[in-house]
């Protein structure tokens, strides 16, 4: 990719100067996009950072770096919430998703356009991950459901599903927490056209999923299955809440070979990105409502 595609304006940066949160959108292939100025100079140092390793590392030890990163940047419930459905970019604020989502962006958009790398090209890459068919169209045209990120992920070669593999176990439950717990969500509450809109697109999307098969490694499982989960992976822990897929998402790391998986996460407890302190397995056996965990591996 060459600079000029790749390479930020100085009206973009002149506009971010002045605006605490700006929507921009830099030509006709650039999606919209609301962020801050220091999400933009973190990422934009990040991409910097993994650039100059690329070459070098595989996407496991990139997507490490990419998440070491982001420790100590704040926990925020619904970062993407709020208002008009829009492409919205933060790195100093996360939930624990939008912290796997963003390392895997950041990951991907340096491989595709290396040290020319800049904001732009990294909302090209999180509208194509985060809505359904790259297009975003509203509340309901973002991938909610994990499972769906997931399915839409492996279909585009951005990672793939090795739970199986590892002796994951089917998860036959249907997905309907959204739709029964509508008053959960803004969007979904209310007796709105909006609201109603919504709610039978969510339900569609739910009723799609039922067609699909998702795995998880219980966690008693999870000793002999540890030693084929790599640093790096990303792991979706699937709780014991009916009709929802998964409450948490994490980055798998070991600091060296041979020790025990732990993980990297946007953590609500601590209240900030940490690695942490626990094993991985010490971790889901101190909570019952989690059942196992869904691997994912780079390419």
């Amino acid at each position: 990719m060459s600079a000029a595609s790749c390479a930020s304006s100085l009206a973009l940066w002149l506009c971010l100067a002045v605006c605490p949160a700006c929507i921009r959108a830099r030509g006709t292939d650039v999606p919209r996009y609301e962020s801050a100025p220091e999400d933009i100079a973190l990422a934009e140092r990040l991409m910097d950072g993994l650039a100059a390793r690329a070459d070098a590392e595989p996407s496991a030890e990139l997507m490490v770096r990419a998440a070491m990163g982001l420790l100590g940047q704040p926990y925020v419930a619904g970062t993407l919430e709020g208002g008009e459905e829009r492409l919205r970019i933060y790195l100093t604020k996360t939930d624990c998703i939008l912290f796997a989502e963003t390392c895997l962006g950041l990951v991907q958009t340096v491989q595709r356009c290396g040290a020319d790398a800049r904001m732009d090209d990294l909302a090209r890459t999180l509208l194509r991950s985060r809505y359904r068919d790259g297009v975003a169209d509203g509340y309901a045209s973002r991938l909610h459901y994990t499972s769906e990120w997931i399915l839409q992920g492996v279909e585009n070669g951005l990672f793939q599903d090795v739970t199986e593999k590892l002796g994951g176990v089917r998860d036959p439950r249907p997905l309907r927490f959204m739709s029964t717990h509508p008053d959960s969500y803004d969007a979904l509450k209310g007796e709105s056209a909006a609201a109603k809109e919504n709610l039978a697109r969510i339900r569609s999307v739910e009723r799609r999923l039922d067609d699909y098969a998702r795995y998880y490694i219980p966690k008693e499982k999870l000793a002999a299955a540890e030693s084929g989960i790599r640093s790096g992976d990303i792991l979706c822990f699937a709780p014991s809440i009916e009709g929802l897929d998964y409450s948490h998402v994490v980055i798998a790391y070991r600091e060296k070979p041979g020790d025990r998986l732990g993980f990297i996460h946007a953590s609500s407890s601590a209240g900030k990105v940490i690695v942490e302190p626990r094993t991985l397995e010490a971790y889901l056996k101190a909570n019952r409502r989690i059942l196992g965990v869904t691997v994912l591996r780079l390419p």
